[in-house]
């Protein structure tokens, strides 16, 4: 199974994804999993965790969905807000030890065997695996900057040792405005972006997360677009506020199609957006899962409650939100 990107769009072993699915024909359906790899044994059976992602896959991948995601670090199995676990700044209840790295950016090789047997299974079940780099709850890991640098290249050679071609890796899990670290807030990620491409070629797929376009300096929206093979967009997923923004999201799609096409790009994006898509945006009557695949953007379904939250029961119909959404994902 080979995943490529050529103008804009996805394929899978030489052809579209999604063939015959004219709304999703290029673009995938995936659903946010990180916590799939999660490793720490005082607070999760790891076993059990990921014995139960693992044999539902299959009926995943039969509903029509063909990305998943994997986190390096996390996210935060506790019911805080990412931006608030980021302020709390190592507070005990918030710290856990499931990370791929140590702290000077080593590997962690009993956490990478873990998310090795996930990701080749993944790629059997007939799914692409979105591995996320680093998070910001895990931050505090690290004892440096220096760590950090060392941390991303030391992944990206395990990667490019392990030859998948069915994956592709995301700098920052969420987002580069929740990070302390100067190299992995502002223009940090795209520096890191650079120097991995620089380092690996196309040998592996690059992105680096963003929460929103706004606020973001228009050359640094740039430089993210000029690095990237994909753009992650995380939008408005911690239901904190604006709770299902249809139109927030659009926003940001038609912002960076716009900069794409002044800039000579066709870099495919991906959404990951709370929606039990039963909510409607009054002005559109569309959920973002239908409007973001009309208009042109990848779809990944975030589910706090139901995929982040531990213990997670990954079944398909174990919440009437995950029944609607891998029922609607049937039909697009």
């Amino acid at each position: 199974m080979e995943l490529q990107i050529h103008d804009g769009k996805f394929y899978i072993d030489g052809l579209f994804a999604n063939p015959g699915h004219p709304a999703r024909e290029g673009r995938l359906v995936g659903v946010y999993s990180d916590v799939c790899a999660f490793f720490d044994k005082t607070l999760c059976d790891v076993e059990k965790n990921r014995e139960g992602f693992v044999k539902n896959l299959a009926s995943w991948r039969s509903s029509g969905v063909n990305l998943v995601t994997l986190g390096l670090q996390g996210p935060s199995p506790f019911g805080e807000y990412y931006k608030k676990a980021r302020e709390q700044n190592k507070s005990d209840n918030i710290t856990y030890q499931s990370s791929a790295f140590g702290p000077d950016g080593g590997l962690d090789f009993a956490y990478l065997e873990n998310a090795e047997g996930i990701i080749r299974a993944a790629g059997d079940a007939g799914l692409l695996v979105l591995v996320d780099i680093f998070s910001s709850s895990g931050e505090w890991v690290f004892e440096d900057e220096y760590a950090v640098i060392n941390g991303a290249f030391n992944i990206a050679g395990w990667l490019l040792s392990k030859g998948f071609t069915h994956v592709m890796a995301n700098i920052t899990d969420i987002s580069h405005t929740f990070f302390k670290s100067s190299v992995l807030r502002g223009g940090g990620p795209v520096k890191i972006l650079k120097s991995l491409k620089e380092y690996a070629g196309d040998r592996l797929i690059l992105g680096a997360g963003l929460k929103s376009t706004k606020n973001i300096p228009e050359n640094l929206l740039c430089d993210y677009i000029k690095y990237s093979d994909f753009v992650p967009v995380y939008s408005n997923i911690d239901g904190a506020q604006s709770n299902f923004n249809t139109k927030k999201m659009l926003e940001d799609i038609y912002l960076l199609k716009k900069t794409m096409g002044e800039h000579g790009k066709n870099t495919p994006i991906i959404v990951a957006k709370g929606d039990d898509l039963n909510e409607k945006y009054s002005s559109y009557g569309k959920n973002n899962l239908s409007e973001a695949l009309e208009n042109g953007a990848s779809w990944c379904y975030y589910d706090r409650e139901g995929f982040v939250l531990l213990p997670v029961d990954w079944g398909a119909g174990s919440s009437p939100k995950k029944r609607r959404f891998f029922e609607n994902v049937l039909l697009f």
